[in-house]
């Protein structure tokens, strides 16, 4: 109990080029993920995105009164391929307006969690943050149909805590937290921006695609692009705010 205090109150610094860094190498990776060489590593790098935008269909799913049956993340490649989806979450909605609401949550979620994980280093407790997700992804091996890879997962996860604890030096500690917490928030801000940029595909592209904004227009009336520019102007601000934390560093 005390090494967890410990860890908790030892500041880290945030390293804002770090997170630059992996989000180059995530975009990187992404636009070369057909390559059977970059495969796999597209659905290492994109395993926490995925998961932040599934969780997020589900949590805006349960404020608003829904019920939630299942959270996959697609691991097989061909998968991938054959279905255009990353992962998917089945949920349930009372009425329409849950589920418009349940739409939004998964866009809404990653440049959130982002922007509460520059917020946490910017006051160097991101530790904190980090917690959060092993949280998350506990609720995700526990509800998934699919716990093959994520057990796996639990398994090495559990491994590593053991090792870091019978270690016993926070210090140690800090930095595998630390990290980890610049691994996820480079991969956050990586996908911020592909999003950015597939949403603005999916816009205005001709063909008729099965994807959150032109399920929003059935539901709502609205035209996707309206949607789209809402997801857009967020994403930008967060990069803003991001930007700002560095001038203000500086």
């Amino acid at each position: 109990m005390q090494l967890i205090k410990d860890i908790l109150s030892t500041s880290m610094t945030l390293h804002l080029y770090w997170v630059v860094l992996i989000a180059i190498a995530y975009l990187f990776v992404h636009r070369n993920r057909h390559k059977p060489s970059f495969a796999i590593l597209d659905i290492i790098l994109n395993y926490i995105p995925v998961l932040t935008h599934e969780f997020g269909h589900i949590l805006f799913n349960k404020i608003s009164g829904g019920h939630t049956e299942d959270l996959v993340i697609v691991t097989s490649p061909r998968e991938r391929i054959q279905t255009s989806r990353q992962g998917f979450a089945v949920t349930r909605a009372r009425s329409r307006v849950t589920m418009i609401i349940t739409t939004l949550g998964g866009y809404v979620m990653p440049p959130l969690m982002l922007a509460v994980g520059l917020f946490a280093g910017y006051y160097h407790y991101p530790s904190l943050f980090v917690f959060s997700y092993l949280a998350i992804f506990i609720y995700f091996v526990l509800i998934t149909s699919r716990k093959g890879i994520p057990i796996l997962l639990t398994l090495l996860l559990g491994v590593m805590i053991y090792g870091l604890v019978q270690n016993g030096q926070p210090e140690f500690i800090v930095i595998i937290l630390s990290l980890i917490y610049h691994f996820i928030l480079g991969v956050l801000f990586g996908e911020l921006l592909q999003s950015t940029w597939t949403i603005i595909t999916l816009t205005f592209t001709k063909h008729v695609i099965d994807w959150d904004g032109l399920a929003l227009r059935q539901l709502t009336g609205i035209p996707v692009v309206i949607f789209s520019l809402l997801w857009i102007a967020f994403n930008v601000y967060i990069v803003y705010a991001i930007i700002t934390i560095l001038l203000l560093q500086n």
